[in-house]
């Protein structure tokens, strides 16, 4: 039933009669729906065109954004071994950029030591959790051929986007022998012995590593060698600028570094032998006096305590792990392996550059570094004037 309502209209005769009030009826108006018939087709407006253009534009928009962060969030390739990511004489390989994402959450770690402590074992260890044994260890090959079982810098990429390095030894004697052996190969020598192009060659890999990498990994596997302290502090007055432009906001990059003693003793780690307090005494006294001056950052947490404190030094033991895989350790060796991954993961990434770098961008400026390195004055001045 229709609703009715009463509206009052005053008309005026003329002035000074009385107003007469008239009441009329007024009823609503009822209301019509068009439907157009199945199957017909009506002309269009131009406003209704354009706002069914507008909106098959924004919606073709919308989802080209979906499908954008989709691709971003598809799970990426993961190697099933390392490959070659530098030789010996530092060419890189354009292959590493195959494996490698224009995404800025990435986290580079190297591995820096002598001939036979431990790297590829340690590197092994930290990337247990996804397939075993990425980096190849030395065998009873190496030792009675004399060899080395890594040559230049081997690459590996976890799907979590961490880049582990693993890098030839330093001052290794089998490179001295291979480069005898091939010398009349090879031009010849800028410097004086084959020793000395064999120091500057290992300085030059670890320049390259202090400004390519998050965090490097230095490996001992016995008490501190005062030659291989001098040699990174060598390396770290060879480093390359990490920019060409004078920008006052930018503090020059330095990466974190872990004094890693591989092959501990079994008591060195029980809580009641003195002998470890000793040897943790002794190694933070003497590396703290040592890197005093050092730009390199030695205090980021990255040791054995279970909860972070200020101004501890970087220092990590590990227990020595037979040829078989197993740990002559106590239990809770695993544990001791999960603990260092996991500060070694958490640990804090400053930029390398004034702009931030995606992992492909970071290739970019690897090959920069390498070109860099190679022509820098000073490492030809330092080699020079090797004894």
């Amino acid at each position: 039933m229709n609703s009715k309502k009463i509206i009052p209209i005053l008309t005026k005769d003329s002035e000074g009669k009385d107003e007469c009030r008239t009441l009329i009826k007024v009823i609503e108006r009822p209301t019509f729906i068009l439907k157009t018939r199945e199957g017909e087709n009506r002309a269009i407006s131009p406003s209704q065109r354009n706002g069914n253009k507008k909106e098959s534009e924004s919606h073709s928009s919308l989802l080209t954004k979906v499908i954008d962060t989709r691709a971003v969030l598809l799970p990426c390739l993961e190697l099933s071994n390392c490959i070659k990511f530098m030789d010996e004489n530092m060419q890189l390989s354009e292959n590493t950029l195959d494996y490698l994402y224009d995404q800025q959450d990435f986290l580079v770690i190297g591995s820096v030591g002598a001939q036979g402590v431990g790297k590829s074992t340690i590197m092994s260890l930290l990337t247990s959790d996804y397939i075993p044994n990425i980096f190849p260890v030395q065998g009873l090959s190496h030792f009675q051929n004399g060899v080395n079982c890594t040559t230049g810098i081997d690459f590996y990429v976890t799907k979590n986007r961490v880049i582990y390095l693993d890098t030839q030894p330093i001052l290794s004697g089998s490179i001295v022998d291979y480069s005898i052996s091939f010398d009349q190969k090879k031009n010849t020598s800028d410097f004086a012995s084959n020793e000395s192009n064999l120091e500057l060659q290992s300085l030059q890999f670890l320049a390259f590593l202090f400004s390519v990498c998050h965090i490097i990994i230095f490996i001992q596997d016995w008490f501190v060698d005062p030659n291989l302290i001098r040699f990174l502090q060598a390396a770290e007055m060879l480093k390359p600028s990490s920019t060409t432009t004078m920008d006052q906001d930018y503090v020059e990059y330095y990466p974190h570094i872990l004094f890693l003693h591989n092959k501990a003793e079994i008591q060195d780690f029980m809580p009641s032998n003195i002998r470890m307090i000793k040897w943790i005494f002794l190694f933070k006294d003497f590396y703290n006096k040592t890197f005093a001056s050092s730009r390199l950052q030695t205090h980021s947490g990255l040791d054995m305590s279970l909860y972070p404190a200020e101004n501890q030094l970087n220092l990590f033991l590990i227990p020595l792990i037979s040829t078989d895989g197993e740990s002559m350790f106590y239990e809770n060796e695993n544990e001791l392996i999960a603990k260092l991954r996991k500060k070694i993961h958490g640990i804090s990434r400053n930029a390398m550059t004034p702009s931030n770098l995606t992992e492909k961008n970071w290739y970019h400026y690897v090959s920069k570094v390498v070109e860099a390195i190679k022509k820098s004055h000073l490492s030809s001045e330092y080699g020079r004037l090797m004894p």
